[in-house]
């Protein structure tokens, strides 16, 4: 109720004072009645305040009193007049000055008819809204049996209550919305569902999201509206309810395509034209108190990537396969399943990635991104991504587990890092430009403004010192994996 509300009730027979129409538009909480000087301990933001004016003893009163009530934050004034036969003009002048609109009401109605009032109106408003929800749920219930989508459901209501709503998943994926989403939206609603104490919850882009379906926030649904009201309005859990039906039905078809492709395997199907990418997912630590598991990995990568088919190794690893190329199926698990990493607690997970190759089985692409899995769980991060680039030695190196390459590279070029730690001698870096420039002294000579000799010199002791002879391409591959190694160590 607005204070405007008050003045135009016609059993209250009002009269304004003072008060502009924004001033009137105010929202009143409550109604109090207080004459005491100090009004503030009797008074809370969004009241409007009843006083008789026993306080004003003189003019200069006015200004002192009223300054008190605007600091408080209440809504306005309404003054009896039986003390004084009406308003005093300093009074008015008052309210003026603090931007308080000053209502006054006659004799005959006393402050307790102002009060009854106001409680009969919030009555009548509580039990027009639970009316309206009745009907709401009604008809949300009419419609899920009647077929609508849960896209339609969500619009329907977006256009009754002046909102834009969207269906979001843990990995930021859109299911049904009002409009486009923005991935700095879909970032902050994800954040904001995974990682706020309790939902509903606020994020800093003023959307509310509310959690569909108990559990985990991983597998859950988030019901998303702008703008968020102060309080979450009821239309919104009975939206999130109703939706709850949608997505259990979507969990139960998962669950039984899993069942069946689980309880009785059988090969990877081959998409048409070889355009198959195999995924593998390894989950560390396998066994761990942790709440998420393989299952809402499963679902999450269900989620993610559009046309997967999942199955479960005997490694027990989640092995996927989908159309698409790596490179941007690598870069989608990346982003998306990235954003899961806050609500992961504790486990890492890392995957492999492999496109197949003309001629090459999906078996092979498989056994590939594997390897690739195998060697991401070596990094650091909650979500690691390494693409099975075997097509080079390079490429197959890297499918070698990070430990590995280390002890490798420390294997092979330990004695020249030793021999540059104690004389300064620059071997490593030497040796580095040298085989940049592709074997070439002048070039490499050139670019470290070195004198020849120098660089004869120093790759000489290099050979001395690791055994190796850069003649021999099997021992220049060696020395070039081992730099390479420890250069991108050293620079991560």
């Amino acid at each position: 109720m607005l204070v405007r509300d008050i003045l135009d009730a016609p059993q209250l027979r009002m009269q304004l004072l003072h008060g502009d129409d924004a001033e009137l538009a105010r929202p009143v909480a409550r109604v109090c009645a207080t004459d005491m000087p100090d009004p503030r301990p009797f008074v809370t933001p969004g009241a409007l305040v009843c006083t008789g004016l026993i306080w004003r003893q003189q003019a200069q009163d006015s200004d002192r009193y009223v300054g008190l009530l605007a600091a408080a934050g209440v809504a306005g004034i309404v003054a009896g007049q039986a003390l004084h036969g009406h308003v005093p003009e300093d009074v008015v002048a008052a309210c003026a000055r603090h931007g308080l609109p000053l209502l006054s009401a006659p004799q005959s109605v006393p402050f307790s008819r102002i009060i009854e009032y106001l409680a009969e109106q919030a009555a009548e408003l509580r039990w027009r809204r639970v009316q309206s929800r009745v009907d709401r749920q009604r008809r949300l219930l009419a419609a899920v049996a009647g077929g609508s989508s849960v896209g339609d459901l969500i619009a329907d209501i977006a256009v009754e209550q002046e909102i834009s709503a969207w269906l979001v998943t843990a990995t930021g994926h859109v299911i049904a919305g009002t409009a486009p989403l923005t991935e700095a939206d879909r970032d902050r609603i994800v954040a904001t569902a995974l990682t706020a104490p309790r939902l509903p919850a606020v994020t800093g882009g003023a959307m509310r999201v509310l959690q569909v379906g108990g559990g985990d926030r991983i597998t859950a649904w988030y019901l998303v509206v702008r703008p968020a009201a102060a309080e979450p309005e009821t239309f919104a859990a009975d939206l999130a309810a109703v939706i709850e039906f949608y997505r259990q039905r979507s969990t139960d078809r998962l669950h039984l395509d899993w069942e069946l492709v689980d309880r009785f395997p059988a090969p990877m199907v081959e998409l048409p034209g070889g355009s198959a990418v195999a995924v593998v997912c390894d989950i560390h630590p396998p066994e761990t108190l942790s709440s998420v598991g393989l299952p809402e990995v499963r679902v999450a990568l269900h989620d993610v990537l559009s046309g997967v088919t999942t199955s479960v190794d005997r490694e027990g690893r989640l092995v996927a396969v989908v159309p698409g190329t790596q490179d941007d199926i690598a870069a989608t698990l990346r982003h998306r399943m990235g954003r899961l990493a806050p609500a992961l607690n504790g486990i890492r997970l890392s995957f492999g990635v492999s496109a197949q190759q003309r001629d090459e089985s999906l078996s092979g692409a498989i056994a590939a991104a594997a390897a690739a899995a195998t060697a991401a769980a070596d990094d650091d991060t909650a979500v690691s991504v390494r693409i099975a680039d075997i097509d080079t030695a390079v490429g197959l190196f890297t499918a070698v587990p990070g430990g590995l390459q280390r002890r490798f590279a420390e294997r092979v070029l330990g004695p020249v890092v030793d021999y540059d730690r104690k004389t300064g001698a620059g071997l490593l870096e030497t040796l580095e430009v040298y085989l940049g420039c592709e074997g070439s002294w002048r070039q490499a000579a050139d670019r470290m403004h070195l004198h020849l000799n120098t660089v004869r010199y120093r790759i000489g002791r290099v050979e001395e010192l690791t055994g190796r002879d850069l003649g021999r391409i099997d021992d220049r591959l060696d020395l070039y994996l081992a730099v390479r190694t420890l250069t991108s160590h050293t620079a991560a």
